[in-house]
């Protein structure tokens, strides 16, 4: 093996620990199935006033595609996105079938145990203490492709009832991100779709990976600039579409180097699941975001070609901490100097560092290591 092959080694592990630190703990993830569970069984009793209407409930977004990360902010909370299909006439006005949803779990609130109830212009929000479930109604659509719905919307900027299919993007997206594995094809059958089981990082493969951190990356920078966030499903599905890198490293790099060139053009990005389905239909709300977010991309793809040259852990420390926050850099440098120092007392090095993770003489200059995978898959 060559030094520069040991040291996108020790980076890619690095980087599986960044996005290690960052995916949403077990108890909060036990706490949001937990909630949907409740609303789940509740709906379907005659008390909720929904049941005669053959609720379908199931998860979508981020939770569904297994790619929810925790809020870097503790002002933050995150969120479990639901889709609540009814047997009503697709073209019912949309506040009357909002209200009626908001009037069925409003009664239940003490047994929901939610603190207050909301009603947006497409769903109605549960709020809880650090998290919230978005329940959106919806009408499957016949003669479309399996899961196509109509969405009942009152934003007067877009349509009353239109087009969507979460669940078939969320069937694309795998097909992308996971194309060597045997996929799970849901078809959703029975009148409550559970919500998938939590993986740890460790199970997701490189290009998940990849989405994850640049979500994170993207939740800082656009604060720090103060420009409007693009919406998860739209980054999800250019950056799945990227050339596939060798390597968490260098998958990273390969995605934000595609997407900072197509984000700064007017977009135009459909649901492959549904055409009618515009994912870029609500970003950017400023034109100036596009262009700042992809000039983010191109310094994402410079930083991390740096790490990759001469210099000290204390800058390329200083470059995680920039890209992915001061926690997630102190846990990926914390779980790299026990490694280091478990191959010091076998005699070998991951990186010339063990023990020197934060000092300033210390060299990234690789030394040797044994051959090793610690995340993701060579894809």
């Amino acid at each position: 093996m060559i030094h520069g092959d040991v040291l996108r080694q020790f980076y890619d592990d690095l980087l599986g620990d960044v996005a290690e630190k960052i995916q949403i703990s077990p108890t909060a993830y036990k706490e949001a199935v937990a909630h949907f569970n409740v609303v789940a069984a509740y709906i379907h009793e005659e008390i909720s006033g929904l049941a005669h209407l053959d609720p379908v409930i199931y998860p979508q977004g981020s939770f569904r595609m297994a790619s929810t990360i925790s809020a870097y902010d503790d002002r933050e909370d995150y969120d479990i996105d639901l889709l609540l299909e009814l047997s009503i006439h697709q073209f019912t006005a949309p506040d009357q079938v909002l209200a009626l949803v908001a009037r069925a779990l409003e009664k239940a609130k003490g047994r929901l145990q939610f603190k207050r109830l909301e009603v947006k212009k497409r769903c109605v929000t549960l709020w809880y203490e650090n998290m919230h479930l978005d329940v959106t109604p919806a009408v499957l659509v016949a003669g479309r492709q399996a899961r196509t719905i109509g969405i009942f919307d009152v934003h007067p900027e877009r349509p009353d009832h239109a087009l969507a299919n979460p669940e078939g993007f969320a069937q694309w997206f795998d097909g992308m991100v996971r194309p060597r594995v045997v996929m799970d094809m849901r078809k959703v059958h029975a009148s409550t779709v559970p919500v998938p089981q939590q993986k740890p990082a460790e199970m997701k493969t490189t290009r998940l990976l990849s989405v994850q951190l640049l979500k994170r990356f993207r939740d800082i920078h656009c604060d720090r600039r103060d420009y409007d966030r693009m919406p998860s499903v739209l980054l999800s599905k250019i950056a799945a579409e990227a050339p596939q890198g060798r390597g968490l490293l260098a998958d990273l790099r390969s995605v934000a180097a595609y997407m900072a060139p197509i984000v700064a053009q007017p977009l135009h990005v459909e649901n492959p699941a549904c055409r009618e389905d515009l994912l870029s239909d609500r970003w950017p709300k400023r034109a100036e975001s596009q262009r700042m977010l992809s000039e983010d991309l191109n310094h994402l793809a410079r930083k991390l070609d740096e790490l990759l040259e001469e210099g000290t852990q204390v800058a390329k420390k200083q470059i995680i901490r920039d890209l992915f926050g001061e926690n997630a850099a102190a846990q990926g440098y914390h779980r790299a100097s026990e490694r280091a120092a478990a191959k010091s007392r076998e005699g070998m090095f991951a990186v010339a560092a063990a023990g020197g993770m934060g000092t300033a003489a210390s060299s990234a200059k690789p030394i040797m290591a044994p051959k090793h995978r610690f995340f993701g898959d060579p894809v």
